[in-house]
Formats: structure tokens, C-alpha cells, sequence
């Protein structure tokens, strides 16, 4: 229930704001805006002024705008408030207004949390040393060993895990590769492309390295939990068969290494030492215990200007960054299991509300609002950007379509949209279904 009321209120927001932007501008360049509705579906209840219908519908999912001769297929009167009687300038603002005002909210949301502080990890500014390396993961069988100093990803040179990272997000995935510095010889390493995964370092097996592995959390179903780990404890030691381990590095090592072997655990519990026997399993093909380790961050804080840049020059880069991913699935290089539809955005909309704090959940809104305004960019027809795409052809064309060709248009993104869509929702159901146990 958290899951859908959040996913409503996350949807209905960006989506309110985007229609609001074509509404406000189509409003101020004089063309006939005939309803503009929060949520979909029948009419419940509203009210009538300037020639509009402000209307709630019944189900409160998003919203929308309905402008006089909008629709190519729509019966025209020639009226000169018409959305089609206007200059191709006016339809491009209008057009462009929507996406625009999901970038404002995001940038918006990402400088209120500038203002109030933002928890930033140190080690996004650190360079990228390999800590611990899962056994017989990707970067394991590749070669990375923990220690290793990554100095490029794919011929993209990087000096920091916040740009190791970014690199590995856009790698094509079937032509991965590091050079490694270890023990002051570089190496040249490539890696198999993770199955139905972005490139990321966790689903390439390897993790950043800490000074000390302090529990953050815990799964309330893993081992951990069972065997009585509890958040704050910081772990000294884990030994195995004479084997030990006491840095993070091999505290994680020996875990990864030892499906179904019990291991002895020394934890530091408020002053006592205590010991546990924790036993692995896994869990989407990793090998661990149940417990996040604490990251150590630092608190950063801007002035209204500063804040104001960042939070511009952060919304630029997410966005060239997804057009950058976007246009490798078209390309091949990058797989299509990273599209997410309605359910993994409810998923993930629940679980930022439950987390209580009001700055992830709004962070997260400001994301997926960022995110719809992209979406809505792509030159694909019925989308803002397809509607851009035909006026800048008209534009170098020095003339108009005609409404015959540009409903064929309209049609075929159309089917292609309910495609990319029916896509995507299959995706966020392969994350809960098993099918291939399931049509067994």
C-alpha cells in the first residue's frame, strides 16, 4: 500500500508539473487550452473559466492538457486560437514547456538539498582502489585484484570512483576493459559483460575499500541477522579453517569464498568483544552474510548561487549521462534490462518513502522527474520530443506536413511507445518472476 500511494503521489506531481508548463504556455501565447485535469479517466468534479475545464478525474494518476486543434487527426475549425493555427515557434514552446518544467523541479528539489546539506561519500572523491573482489565474479575471473589501482575504463582515463563509476555506467558492455596499475606495472584486463546488469562494481564483484567495517545494516532474513549481528557493531575479525581476516578487504574475501562454510566472526559490541558463527549463502549469485558496511561521508553545505550551479551542473550531467546509456541501447553495446517501468518505480517509490526522511523521498521525486523530462525528449512522435523532431523538419522544409502523413507518424510512435512500455513493465516483472522456472 505504501508502494502505490507513493508511486501516486511521485507520478501525480511530475506529471502535474509537466502539464502545467505546456498549460502556462499555451495560456500566455493565447492558444484555447480546453481542459487541463489532474488525474485521468472520468470527470469528479471542477469548475469552468477563460473557455477551460480545470477538472480532478478519477483515477489520480498524472494529469492532462487538452488544447483546441491539437490532435492532427481532430476535425479543424481555422480558429487562430487553435494549437495548429499557431507559428511554429509557439508549438515548439509549448512543446518544449513541459519537459522544461520537469528540469526546473528537479534542479529546484537538488538545490533545497544543497542549501540544507547533502551526505556526500569520501570515497567518490578518492582515487579507485579495488578493496575486496568477490570469488569468482566477473572482476575475479578477469583479473582485479583487490589493491588495484584502476586508471581507465574502456580507453576513459579516471581519477576518482565517482569517475570510475560514470565510466563503467556507459562502457559498451560487450567491450569492457581496465588498465590496472598493481605493484607499479600496469595491466590490461577485460571483462565478460554482466548478464542483465548495468556495468556497475557490485555487479562486476568488486567493491570499494574501507578502514573498517562498521555494520550500517542488517537483513532482517539473512544469517546475520540470525546469528545476532546488529547495526553499529563493528566487525574485528572473521577466520575460517586457520584463515583470518581483519581489514575489510579480507573480512569480505574470506566471506565471498565460503558458501555454506560456518565462519567465526570477533565483533566489537559497545566496549565488549563478542563472537558470532555466521554462516554465507547466497543470493543472486553472491556469496555474503546480510549486512551493509557504513560509509563514511561528509556533510556538505552551499550558499543559495553556489547551490544553485551545482544543482544545474549535476541535472546536466545525469542527463547527458542517460542520453549517453539511451543511445547504447539503440546501439546495441548496452542492454536493454536496464529500462524500468511503472513497477520498479512504484518499488522504488515505496521504499524511499518508508525510509522516513522526507529529503530521499524528494530526491528521489526530483529524479524521476528529471528522468520523465528526458523521456519526454526523445524524438519519438506523441512524445513532446517527436512533436519537436516534425517541427524542426518543417522548419528546414520552409513548409507544414501534411496532417495525413503526420497521423501515420503519430500511429506508428505510437505502436512503438506501447511497445517500449509493454518492454519495460516486462522487465520489472522478470525482477519479481522467475519466468524461466515458470514456463519450465
Amino acid at each position: 500500500m505504501v508502494s502505490i500511494l507513493a508511486f501516486i503521489v511521485v507520478l501525480g506531481i511530475t506529471i502535474t508539473i509537466h502539464e502545467f508548463g505546456h498549460f502556462a504556455v499555451a495560456k500566455l501565447l493565447k492558444i484555447r487550452v480546453l481542459v487541463f485535469s489532474l488525474g485521468m479517466g472520468p470527470r469528479l468534479l471542477g469548475f469552468f473559466r477563460g473557455g477551460t475545464d480545470y477538472r480532478l478525474s478519477a483515477i489520480p494518476i498524472g494529469g492532462y492538457v487538452k488544447m483546441a486543434g491539437e490532435t492532427f487527426d481532430e476535425e479543424r475549425q481555422g480558429s487562430p486560437d487553435e494549437f495548429q493555427s499557431h507559428p511554429r515557434w509557439h508549438r515548439f514552446l509549448v512543446a518544449i514547456a513541459g519537459p522544461f518544467m520537469n528540469v526546473v523541479l528537479a534542479v529546484a528539489i537538488l538545490t533545497s538539498s544543497y542549501i540544507s546539506g547533502v551526505q556526500v561519500p569520501r570515497y567518490f572523491k578518492e582515487p579507485p582502489i579495488v578493496g575486496p573482489v568477490a570469488e569468482n565474479s566477473i572482476a575475479h575471473r578477469a583479473g582485479l585484484r583487490s589493491g588495484d589501482l584502476i586508471i581507465s575504463v574502456s580507453g576513459n582515463p579516471v581519477r576518482t570512483w565517482e569517475d570510475m563509476e560514470i565510466a563503467l555506467a556507459t562502457a559498451p558492455k560487450n567491450n569492457l576493459e581496465m588498465v590496472v596499475e598493481r605493484n607499479h606495472e600496469k595491466l590490461r584486463l577485460r571483462f565478460e559483460a554482466p548478464k542483465d546488469e548495468t556495468p556497475d562494481p557490485l555487479a562486476l564483484g568488486f567493491r570499494v575499500t574501507l578502514a573498517r567495517a562498521i555494520v550500517s545494516s542488517v537483513d532482517p532474513s539473512s544469517p546475520a541477522h540470525k546469528a545476532g549481528l546488529k547495526e553499529g557493531d563493528e566487525i574485528l575479525s572473521v577466520r575460517r579453517n586457520g584463515f583470518s581476516g581483519k581489514t575489510y578487504d579480507e573480512i569480505l574475501n574470506i566471506i565471498s569464498a565460503s558458501k555454506d562454510v560456518p565462519l567465526q566472526f570477533e565483533v566489537l559490541r559497545q566496549g565488549q568483544v563478542v563472537n558470532l558463527t555466521i554462516t554465507p549463502f547466497e543470493k543472486d549469485g553472491r556469496t555474503l552474510i546480510g549486512f551493509v558496511a557504513e560509509i563514511p561521508a561528509d556533510l556538505e553545505k552551499y550558499g543559495l548561487v553556489e547551490a544553485v550551479a551545482r544543482s544545474i551542473r549535476r541535472s546536466y550531467e545525469i542527463s547527458a549521462l542517460t542520453f549517453k546509456i539511451i543511445g547504447r541501447i539503440f546501439a546495441g553495446s548496452a542492454s536493454v534490462r536496464t529500462l524500468s517501468g511503472p513497477i520498479e518505480i512504484a518499488r522504488i517509490s515505496g521504499s524511499a518513502a518508508r525510509t522516513g526522511s522526507a529529503k530521499v523521498f524528494f530526491g528521489f521525486l526530483g529524479l524521476v522527474s528529471l528522468q520523465l523530462g528526458i523521456f519526454n525528449l526523445l524524438p519519438i512522435p506523441i512524445l513532446d520530443g517527436g512533436v519537436i523532431a516534425l517541427l524542426l523538419v518543417e522548419g528546414l522544409m520552409r513548409r507544414d506536413l501534411s496532417m495525413a502523413l503526420k497521423e501515420k507518424i503519430v500511429h506508428i510512435g505510437f505502436v512503438f511507445l506501447i511497445l517500449l512500455m509493454g518492454f519495460a513493465l516486462f522487465n520489472d516483472l522478470s525482477k519479481l518472476v522467475n519466468f524461466d522456472k515458470l514456463f519450465r
